[in-house]
């Protein structure tokens, strides 16, 4: 798959900074030997691209003298040839789905252009330093090249990241660096940074009066040819396999075009997720692997994601890295990312009082909680201005309430959380994410309410199209969306089962999460959470650390509750960053 994997871009940076902005670059990539480094100026502008071989395809240069550099996983061909008459229209529109943006520089290098996907896929950084600019998809990149410390947090940033996990909205950790927006046009030249946003996806109420057959038909017809256009770009691929819907789907599409795919689960012998996912493979034909995690992945890993992904959301995605590195290295993967939001899994509604989400799956420290947890802090006023200006972006998106709502989850958790695992990938083989599709989008955001909620159109597009998987439980629902009656005899029989025997051919009706990086901390103890306890001196003039004794504790001593280990997991970001400021007081 070739590709250019990220990009950093900067223009008349200190001289004392430039030393900082390498050393982060080389830390981000010292784990992907096999990775190419390309540097270009162009005028007053430096430009460092990273990627896979015949990423020159990606790079253009306009009859003008400006560069294209294309960046991330585009659906189908590319020829930047293509698009150079278009560039000049108005209104350009990306020509590719998929994980995209575009940019152009120009050829005196004083004018950067950018165009991202729909959903803002791959977060970009960026800061004016000095006279300078800098924009990149390292964080750590850009905090490095601005010397930010603990006095330039932005409280409404810091807040975000203990009660989410992730940021929202531009906002970061520091007041100075911001991400560029979704589906955006955007500049950075003599006047600063600018953005349109340009509304290629957007709510609709065009499909409110279809009949359900028709939207069953259409729902499938779409995301079919979605899956189905993507597997066909390459011979074989690996497909992550849970016992959700997204990936199931890609199966069921792959299985019918026969498409070559391995598929892999990761976890315990009898998780959820494992236990479906080898029954999925199973039904359509595709070899299977379970992936053992290592009990010190937390450890191995912990470092090398801070170094990637520095201080843009919470320490959560390390077993990523261990699975990736124990599958096959030369070939992509294609991604269930973003389809089960598209279908309704989440329809969240914001109420009054309420921070980022109602939904108390999504928070780790509540509003009662950081109020014990957070010293010479404030609170209140903070978080009155994070309702305010929620409540002001929510008020801007287009579409009735709950499509307002679909869209806020997309442009902010999806965006700025949930696509780590789509960025990992990048980095190690490759990803492609077929849901990540315009027609896709625009035909799921057109639907009312009641046709989308608990993604009940998607459940008659698997009864209808997919019997098979539909008949084959999981983490969607507490039942199959077709209850045969071997499973109805099953479910009786285990009824009257004792716990110990639920497993062979009833294993599954016990949901079993998986719990790895409780185990991690159950094996190896502190340390599986650096920085943390390495930092409590820090930490301590802005936390109550005895609070993060409290939650190591029940860790420790049960797997049950997972909100503990998310509460430590947003403090280790935090503790990142004040660990970096402590080492640069020392030396």
């Amino acid at each position: 798959m070739q590709s250019i994997v990220g990009f950093t871009v900067f223009s008349n940076l200190p001289q004392d900074r430039l030393k900082a902005l390498e050393t982060a670059h080389r830390r981000a990539l010292q784990y992907f030997p096999r990775l190419q480094r390309r540097s270009f100026t162009i005028g007053e502008t430096h430009l460092e691209v990273w990627g896979r071989n015949g990423m020159e395809e990606r790079l253009h240069t306009l009859p003008d003298g400006s560069l294209l550099a294309l960046i991330g996983s585009p659906h189908g061909k590319v020829n930047l040839a293509d698009v150079q008459d278009a560039l000049l229209a108005d209104r350009f529109e990306l020509p590719w789905d998929g994980r995209v943006i575009l940019l152009k520089i120009s050829a005196d290098g004083k004018r950067w252009t950018l165009w991202n996907d729909w959903l803002g896929s791959i977060p970009v950084f960026h800061a004016a330093i000095g006279h300078g600019r800098i924009a990149s998809t390292l964080e750590p990149v850009v905090v490095a090249s601005a010397a930010y410390t603990a006095d330039d947090f932005f409280s409404q940033g810091l807040v975000a990241l203990l009660v989410a996990g992730h940021f929202v909205l531009d906002w970061t950790l520091y007041k100075g660096m911001k991400v560029i927006p979704p589906d955006s046009r955007m500049e950075w030249g003599d006047g600063g940074f600018r953005a349109e946003t340009l509304w290629t996806v957007q709510p609709s109420q065009s499909r409110w009066e279809a009949g359900w057959d028709d939207l069953v038909d259409e729902m499938h017809e779409l995301s079919h040819k979605a899956v189905a256009d993507v597997l066909k770009t390459q011979p074989e691929w690996i497909l992550p396999l849970s016992a959700g819907l997204d990936s199931r789907l890609i199966a069921g599409v792959g299985a019918e075009i026969g498409a070559e795919m391995l598929a892999y689960a990761w976890g315990e012998p009898n998780a959820t997720d494992v236990v479906y996912s080898r029954e999925i493979a199973k039904t359509l034909g595709i070899p299977w692997k379970r992936i053992d995690l290592n009990k010190d992945f937390l450890v191995t890993y912990t470092p090398r994601w801070a170094d990637l992904f520095g201080s843009s959301m919470h320490f959560h995605g390390m077993y990523q890295m261990n699975f990736l590195d124990s599958i096959p290295e030369d070939m992509p993967l294609i991604s269930g990312f973003l389809g089960d939001v598209l279908s309704g899994s989440s329809l969240l509604k914001q109420k009054d009082g309420a921070v980022f989400y109602k939904k108390d799956w999504y928070l780790h420290w509540g509003v009662e909680e950081l109020k014990d947890l957070l010293r010479d802090f404030p609170l209140d006023k903070t978080l009155h201005e994070i309702h305010e200006a929620l409540g002001e972006a929510v008020a801007r998106l287009p579409g009735s309430q709950f499509a307002k709502n679909i869209l806020f989850e997309l442009w902010n958790r999806q965006r700025l959380f949930t696509s780590f695992q789509t960025n990992l990938a990048s980095h190690w083989s490759g990803v492609a994410t077929p849901f990540l599709n315009r027609a896709y989008a625009r035909f799921n955001l057109s639907l009312p309410r009641a046709v989308i909620e608990n993604r009940r159109l998607l459940a008659d597009v698997f009864r209808r199209y997919y019997a098979k998987l539909a008949a084959i439980p999981g983490t969607y629902a507490q039942e199959p969306f077709i209850r045969t009656g071997r499973y109805l005899l099953r479910r009786r029989i285990v009824e009257h089962l004792p716990a110990p025997l639920h497993h062979g051919p009833f294993a599954g009706f016990d949901d079993v999460p998986l719990r790895m990086d409780i185990d991690c901390i159950q094996a190896a103890g502190k340390k599986a959470l650096w920085p943390l306890f390495d930092t409590l001196r820090e930490l301590n003039q802005w936390l109550d650390v005895r609070l993060l004794e409290r939650e190591y504790q029940t860790l420790q001593h049960s797997s049950e509750d997972i909100r503990p280990l998310r509460r430590l997991q947003s403090v280790q970001t935090l503790a990142y960053r004040l660990r970096a400021d402590a080492k640069v007081v020392h030396s």
